[in-house]
């Protein structure tokens, strides 16, 4: 069952209600400890890789199939970072549903592929200095990226 499917079965049960949903992030670096951020199509803003995991996936494989989809790296090492989750990462729809973010963060020091926006979620893809990242990322972003220079001694 894709995302989309199972995110529309579930709202047909529980109407607008907050839903904890499930997800991953990807903290991919380049040779000059850069992070890869997507520009969003629905925000205009700034965002890392990643997406709500399907029914009964793996977190580690919904990094994976999020990272390639979105971007088309395929990363051939990933290490878990930490796992983002709480009050901070409510998100309110335009449409009214509600959810809180549960998102397993990971880091991918290392990735083949080349690097294409899939147009549909992401228009654009650069990699940032983490002493220069763009305003407006979300909470869960902006966590992972903070423990990224602490955890992973990226400064």
């Amino acid at each position: 069952m894709s995302t989309t499917e199972y995110v529309h079965d579930l709202r047909a049960l529980v109407g607008h209600a907050s839903v904890n949903l499930a997800g991953a992030c990807a903290l991919v670096l380049n040779s000059a400890d850069e992070v890869l951020l997507q520009r969003r199509r629905d925000t205009g803003g700034w965002g890392t890789p990643g997406g709500i995991a399907e029914l009964g996936e793996a977190l580690e494989d919904t990094l994976r199939r999020e990272l390639h989809e979105e971007t088309g790296l395929r990363p051939l090492e990933v290490r878990l970072l930490t796992v983002v989750s709480g009050k901070e990462t409510h998100v309110l729809l335009p449409g009214g549903d509600e959810f809180y973010q549960v998102t397993a963060v990971y880091v991918v020091p290392a990735w083949e592929g080349e690097l294409a926006p899939d147009g549909s979620e992401g228009t654009e893809l650069r990699f940032f200095p983490l002493d220069a990242l763009p305003a407006g990322l979300g909470p869960v972003d902006r966590r992972a990226l903070d423990l990224l220079r602490v955890c992973w001694g990226v400064e």
